[in-house]
């Protein structure tokens, strides 16, 4: 968990990051997308994103965290045994604040942050300007529902996003419903 490269941290430093990020991953109790993980190492404003990068790395290569692939490609990050077993012997390095700060956003957020793990969509625009929206649902690693469909422009992809995430479920239903009338 040393820093390799001097780059960002001094070593102390990029451990007790490294020691955040395990915390972290065991306060959320399940893998990660690699952006949601992002997203709370750096909520608190305290971790910069390639201290934050770095430090994953270092924890995904020395197996303290695992790094798979949901079946949409999507990387998903959880905490192992081994890196149960650092963060036990080293959680004394996450300072009261600074435990207690991620302790209380993760509380204050963490069913919504798994509400969005589990349920997202998100636009693209390719190459030829066409707009796409991909809706899904995912249960641990593996979507049980993915949709892609193309939309008209930004607009109605912004839209087409905010549904989904506002209730996916009745979307479903209603997707579901014109593909399978038989009139």
């Amino acid at each position: 968990m040393a820093n390799t490269s001097g780059m960002f941290e001094d070593g102390s430093q990029m451990t007790a990051n490294s020691v955040l990020i395990l915390y972290v991953l065991e306060l959320m109790e399940g893998p990660l997308p690699d952006d949601t993980l992002t997203e709370l190492i750096m909520a608190p404003g305290l971790v910069n994103y390639f201290t934050m990068c770095q430090c994953l790395s270092a924890l995904t290569g020395g197996g303290y965290v695992v790094r798979n692939l949901d079946s949409m490609g999507r990387a998903m990050y959880d905490i192992t045994e081994s890196g149960r077993d650092a963060l036990s012997s080293m959680k004394y390095m996450i300072s009261g604040g600074l435990g207690a700060a991620y302790e209380s956003y993760i509380r204050n957020h963490k069913d919504d942050i798994k509400k969005r793990t589990r349920v997202d969509a998100n636009w693209l625009r390719d190459s030829k300007g066409n707009y796409f929206v991909h809706c899904f649902v995912r249960e641990g690693l593996n979507a049980v529902i993915d949709v892609t469909v193309p939309v008209a422009d930004r607009e109605d992809a912004e839209t087409a996003v905010l549904n989904w995430k506002n209730n996916a479920a009745e979307k479903y239903v209603g997707i579901l419903k014109v593909l399978l009338d038989r009139s």
